[in-house]
C-alpha cells in the first residue's frame, strides 16, 4: 500500500515556507487551547476577584504534572508515526496509530481516577492557602474528569499532525474553545458557580474538540485512518513508543515537580502574591505557545526527514527553524517590558488592581531574558524528532529540573522573597540552552552528517 501525499510533507519543498505554513495552525491550535484557561481566568477574575484567580493558579503546576507526563509519553508515537510517513511505511504507521488511540484512552481514565483520589494530598503539598482551599478542590477535581476526553484530543491531533495535517485540529480548537467562553460566561457569570464552573466548561469544551478529532481520524482516507475494532494495543510498536516516549514523559512531569516547589514557596507569600504571579503567566502565555508550536513543528520536520534520510534538509530545516523562533520571542518580549501593566488590567477586577505594580515588576525583570529559552527548547525537540530521547531527557533534568530545585533549596531560604524565587527561571533557561547548543553541534556531527 503506498501512502498518498496530501497535506503538507515536509520531505520536500521551501523549508522556511512549509515550516510556516505547518507551523501557524499548530499555534493558533495552542492559542485556542491555552484559552481554556485564560478565559477561565478573564472570567473568574472578574466576577470572583483574585481570590478566584489565585485558586486556579495555585495548582496550575499540578494540573499539568499528569499531563505532561502523558504528553510527553504520547511524543513516542507522533515520532514513530512522523518516521513512518517519511518512509511511506503504510502498515506500520496503521498499527501505530491504533496502539496509540488505545493507549491514550486507557491512560486518560488511569488519571482521571489517579486525580480526582490525590487532589487533596496534592492541595496540602503545595500549601494551598486556608481561604481558597475548598473552591481550589472543587475545581482541581472537575478538571480531572476531563482528562481522557483531553488525551484522545492530543493524541488525535498529534497523528494528524504527523501527517501534515495541522490545520484540523486547529479548526476544532476554535468550535470547542468558543463554546468554552460561552459556558464560561453562562456558568461563572450568570449561575454564580465560581471555579467549579469554570472548570465544568473546560471538560465540556474538552470533551467536544476530542470527539470531533476522533470522528475525523475514523472517517478519513488517508493511512492514519482508525478502524474502532482494531483499536488495540500492538505490543512491539507500543514497546517503541515508550522507548522513545518514556524519557519526554519524565522529563515532562519532572517539570511540573520542579515548578510545584517554586509554586509552594510563592504560595507561602500570600494570595496577593498568587496573583501577582498568575497574572505573569496569563501575560506571557504567548511566549511558551509560540517556542513549543515552532519546537512541535521542528520535531515533525525532523521525524520525517530522518525517516527520509535527508539529513542535509534536517540541519538546514534546524537552522532556519530555530531563527524563525528567536525572532517573535523577541519582539513579544518587548511587549512585556513597556506594557505589562496595563495588559494585566485585562485579568483582573478594578478591586484587586494592587497586584499590578508587582506583577509589572516581575515582567520587566524576566522579558529581557525570555530568549534563553529558545535554543533549549528548539535543539531538544530536533534532536527527539530522529528518535534519540534519552539524553536530552538527562540535560533537560540536570539544566532545568535539578537547577530549579537547588536554587529554591540553597537559595531562595537566605532571601525569601518572589523577585529571588522566580529568578531560578532564567537561570535554568541558560544552563538548559547552552547544554544543548553544545550536545546538538556534537550529536548533528555523529547522527546526521555521518549517516
Amino acid at each position: 500500500m503506498i501512502i498518498k501525499r496530501r497535506n503538507i510533507d515536509l520531505t520536500q519543498g521551501v523549508i522556511w515556507k512549509n515550516l510556516l505554513l505547518f507551523f501557524l495552525p499548530i499555534l493558533a491550535g495552542s492559542l485556542f487551547q491555552q484559552l481554556y484557561t485564560t478565559l477561565d481566568a478573564v472570567v473568574v477574575g472578574q466576577f470572583t476577584g483574585k481570590t478566584g484567580l489565585a485558586a486556579i493558579d495555585s495548582v496550575y503546576s499540578f494540573l499539568k504534572l499528569p499531563v505532561n507526563f502523558f504528553v510527553g509519553l504520547s511524543t513516542g508515537a507522533t515520532i514513530l508515526i512522523s518516521q513512518y510517513f517519511g518512509k511511506r511505511n503504510a502498515s506500520g504507521l496503521s498499527k501505530a496509530v491504533h496502539t496509540a488511540i488505545a493507549f491514550a484512552f486507557s491512560g486518560g481514565l488511569l488519571l482521571s481516577i489517579a486525580g480526582i483520589a490525590l487532589a487533596p494530598c496534592f492541595l496540602d503539598l503545595l500549601d494551598v492557602p486556608e481561604d481558597i482551599f475548598a473552591m481550589t478542590l472543587s475545581y482541581v477535581r472537575i478538571y480531572f474528569v476531563g482528562l481522557a476526553p483531553a488525551m484522545l484530543y492530543n493524541i488525535a491531533a498529534g497523528i494528524l499532525r504527523a501527517m501534515g495535517d495541522s490545520k484540523t485540529p486547529f479548526y476544532y480548537l476554535v468550535i470547542a474553545s468558543t463554546i468554552n467562553f460561552l459556558l464560561d460566561l453562562l456558568f461563572v457569570g450568570l449561575f454564580g458557580w465560581g471555579v467549579a464552573g469554570a472548570a465544568l466548561s473546560t471538560v465540556i469544551g474538552q470533551a467536544i474538540s476530542a470527539v470531533l478529532v476522533i470522528r475525523t481520524i475514523v472517517k478519513t482516507n488517508l493511512a492514519c485512518k482508525v478502524y474502532p475494532r482494531q483499536i488495540r494495543f500492538h505490543p512491539p510498536v507500543l514497546k517503541v513508543i515508550f522507548s522513545i516516549g518514556m524519557p519526554v514523559g519524565l522529563q515532562s512531569a519532572l517539570y511540573p515537580i520542579a515548578n510545584m516547589m517554586i509554586q509552594a514557596n510563592i504560595n507561602a507569600l500570600g494570595t496577593s502574591h498568587i496573583a501577582a504571579w498568575a497574572l505573569c503567566g496569563k501575560l506571557d502565555f504567548l511566549i511558551w505557545l509560540l517556542v513549543d508550536s515552532l519546537a512541535a513543528a521542528i520535531s515533525t520536520f525532523v521525524a520525517q526527514n530522518y525517516g527520509a534520510k535527508q539529513y542535509d534538509r534536517i540541519l538546514k530545516g534546524v537552522k532556519i527553524g530555530t531563527g524563525m523562533t528567536l525572532l517573535p520571542v523577541i519582539a513579544l518580549s518587548a511587549v512585556l517590558f513597556f506594557w505589562a501593566q496595563p495588559l494585566g488590567k485585562l485579568f483582573i477586577n478594578a478591586a484587586d488592581h494592587d497586584v499590578l505594580p508587582l506583577a509589572g515588576q516581575l515582567m520587566r525583570m524576566l522579558s529581557p531574558l525570555y530568549f534563553l529559552y529558545v535554543f533549549g527548547e528548539v535543539l531538544s525537540s530536533a534532536i527527539r524528532g530522529t528518535g534519540e530521547t534519552f539524553k536530552p531527557m538527562l540535560l533537560t533534568l540536570i539544566g532545568t529540573c535539578a537547577c530549579r530545585i537547588l536554587w529554591i533549596l540553597l537559595i531562595v531560604p537566605k532571601n525569601q522573597t518572589i523577585q529571588t524565587i522566580i529568578c531560578s527561571y532564567p537561570v535554568s533557561w541558560f544552563l538548559t540552552s547552552a547544554g544543548f547548543i553544545v550536545y546538538y553541534v556534537l550529536f548533528s556531527k555523529r547522527k546526521l552528517r555521518s549517516a
